[in-house]
């Protein structure tokens, strides 16, 4: 009896791998040309790099992920672009940007929203959250694999900003679309650059603040070197990239490697909301107290409030911006958020 058991079990076993095809047998090599919007000494970076090296390590060599830090091979704002001409293979943290092109791109950093990474995720696992940007993501002819979660950004001053009516007058970067418009309504004076010129834009005054990274991130770029201030805990915006990759790469793969690359990035994403949680919490550990400037409860809810009308605004800008805008105003009020 036991011996028929073995003999009907490797059977079994026989016919799942024959299922799968030849032990050992190779698939088309493939190679994927991706580029990150952080510096390639930023911890943001290695993390994606380790990304790259575990589907590479999974997939036994047969899916290559080739990295390339910001600007290398385009502008960030033109990566999505890019990789729909076919250019790039995939993009990291580029749909914040694409808010000209299809206002719901806009709402991936959806201006004080947030004050939690888990919330955030939430919204995508339990929220529709991926449906959504799989949608906005087709517009290129790409899919999006997942968010990667930073953490609170706080932004660098060259004065402290300790409520809304201090940034009046305030020469600061911010990016296009939700966020510039929120801080314009509060009275500064926005510029759009890419993230490439901020640190010289700040050196030379061009810029007194800026809309960029988490406190480690920014601390990590320099910046608290000629802008000391910093707000924190953030206000403003729950950091995250978004992975998305050309579909026509996609669909390339097997079943089984896309299971793998899905699997990574939740993997990736894990890997950097700890890196960052604890590399914040150096960053606060190696400061001047007093350079740290935390807002008040009242404060935060005037900030939201006004953000509130710029989102409301956005969302009649197109069809899919009234969508990705009432399903996370649905999610944060199930959640008592809002």
């Amino acid at each position: 009896m036991i011996r028929t058991r073995k003999a009907a079990a490797l059977a079994a076993v026989v016919a799942f791998v024959s299922m799968l095809g030849p032990v050992g047998s190779a698939q088309a090599k493939q190679k994927w040309k991706v580029q990150n919007l952080y510096g390639p000494n930023t911890t943001v970076y290695k993390d994606f790099q380790a990304f790259a090296e575990r589907v590479k390590e999974a997939t036994h060599g047969e899916l290559e992920i080739e990295t390339f830090p910001v600007a290398t091979i385009v502008p960030q704002a033109d990566a999505l672009d890019a990789m729909k001409a076919g250019v790039l293979d995939g993009a990291v943290g580029t749909m914040a940007y694409q808010g000209g092109k299809e206002p719901a791109a806009a709402f991936w950093d959806m201006t004080a929203a947030y004050d939690d990474p888990l919330h955030l995720l939430l919204w995508y696992r339990r929220g529709g959250g991926m449906e959504i940007m799989n949608k906005i993501a087709a517009k290129w002819n790409a899919v999006f694999l997942g968010p990667v979660i930073l953490g609170l950004e706080s932004i660098p001053s060259k004065k402290p900003i300790r409520s809304l009516k201090d940034f009046k007058g305030v020469k600061m970067r911010a990016p296009d679309g939700i966020p510039a418009e929120i801080f314009s309504k509060l009275g500064a004076s926005v510029s759009v650059m890419p993230g490439t010129e901020v640190y010289t834009a700040l050196d030379t005054g061009k810029i007194e603040a800026t809309d960029w990274g988490t406190l480690s991130v920014n601390d990590e770029a320099g910046y608290n070197r000629i802008a000391p201030y910093a707000i924190y805990p953030g206000i403003h915006s729950m950091n995250s990239v978004d992975f998305v990759v050309s579909k026509r790469k996609w669909n390339k793969l097997t079943p089984e490697q896309q299971a793998i690359v899905t699997a990574a990035v939740d993997e990736w994403s894990l890997r950097t909301w700890m890196d960052q949680e604890l590399e914040d919490r150096y960053a606060v550990a190696k400061r001047d107290p007093k350079t740290l400037i935390a807002w008040s409860e009242k404060e935060k809810a005037a900030f939201r409030k006004i953000a509130q009308s710029v989102w409301e605004k956005w969302s009649r800008k197109s069809p899919l911006a009234k969508e990705i805008y009432e399903s996370q105003v649905r999610f944060l009020k199930s959640i008592g958020k809002l």
